[in-house]
């Protein structure tokens, strides 16, 4: 007897989920890197090429719920 778990559309369904679970894990590093970049970087000391840059991230970042961004700080920790 086959149970449903068995079923090929399961098994697709729980790859796809494990793959999103460590593009999330992933992003989130990345969220938390430029956090702390944001936090720590000083503007008057960046070339006025990378000012748009850091301002994209910055507002990126400032965009991120609060758990979100708990979240992402906390994943810099565990690596």
């Amino acid at each position: 007897m086959s149970t449903q778990s068995d079923h090929p559309a399961v098994q697709m369904l729980r790859s796809e989920i494990e793959i999103m679970m460590a593009d999330r894990e992933a992003l989130l590093r990345v969220a938390g890197a430029a956090a702390k970049f944001v936090e720590n970087m000083n503007m008057t000391k960046l070339p006025v090429s990378s000012i748009p840059l850091a301002q994209a991230i910055s507002s990126a970042v400032n965009a991120l719920s609060e758990d979100s961004l708990r979240d992402a700080l906390e994943s810099l920790q565990r690596r």
